[in-house]
């Protein structure tokens, strides 16, 4: 595998936490009040995840140009 490739993988999984995010945004939307705070959480956690991901790909595809 290659850095480009490596990078995709990361985009990939990138775009998947989206789709949960976007999932958790609509039931907290609708969630009772205890509920609402446990979903922010998680929201909060997904979206360090989703950032860590695009950060690493960006260094990958950074790596496959031999920029870094």
């Amino acid at each position: 595998m290659n850095y480009f490739e490596w990078s995709q993988e990361y985009v990939n999984t990138a775009a998947q936490l989206d789709r949960v995010l976007t999932r958790l945004k609509r039931e907290r939307a609708t969630a009772c009040e205890s509920r609402k705070k446990e979903l922010s959480d998680r929201i909060t956690q997904y979206r360090c995840c989703r950032r860590e991901c695009m950060e690493i790909a960006d260094r990958l595809m950074k790596r496959d140009r031999g920029i870094a």
